[in-house]
């Protein structure tokens, strides 16, 4: 279970901490309700996006109500493979990150909320969590997703895991 919502996150994630480990200077807005004005990072999520191997995928959709979804999942052949769901929604002056990983916390979400939001980079934190603690996305182009996830290991360290999308459609 854990290897599977670290291979999720990962993914986010690491699209997030490439951008979020460049050196250029970037503009941070506080998460208010004037957030959704400005050319929305997450609206820049929308669409399919193929990972680094080929055979992974993320899908964003935005629903009627606001709500940003995710599907996460994999070919095998022919076959498509769900791996895990998201959904994104907006409580109070924060957005909340909710996660479903096949096979992972009795099917229960997880939830992250989110610690930093700017026009291309969007960071999620729950530091209760074992792995990951953090899930980062970047979008440094409109063909690019830079996603990491960012976690406590068993030797008292901390990994990141990236994850690198291009855009499908």
């Amino acid at each position: 279970m854990k290897h599977i919502l670290q291979k999720f996150a990962l993914s986010a994630v690491l699209t997030g901490l490439m951008a979020c480990s460049s050196h250029e200077t970037k503009t941070e807005h506080p998460v208010t309700d004037e957030t959704h004005d400005e050319a929305f990072v997450l609206d820049k999520l929308l669409g399919t996006w193929k990972g680094e191997d080929g055979k992974s995928f993320e899908r964003w959709i935005k629903e009627s109500n606001g709500h940003y979804n995710s599907m996460v999942y994999s070919l095998n052949g022919k076959d498509t493979v769900v791996n895990e769901r998201a959904v994104i929604y907006r409580e109070g002056s924060q957005w909340v990150f909710e996660n479903r990983v096949n096979g992972q916390n009795e099917g229960k979400a997880v939830r992250f909320v989110s610690s930093f939001v700017a026009e291309n980079d969007i960071q999620f934190s729950n530091p209760s969590h074992d792995f990951p603690n953090e899930i980062h996305y970047s979008i440094p182009d409109h063909q690019h997703v830079k996603a990491f996830i960012v976690g406590n290991n068993e030797k008292g360290g901390r990994d990141t895991i990236p994850f690198n999308y291009t855009r499908v459609h």
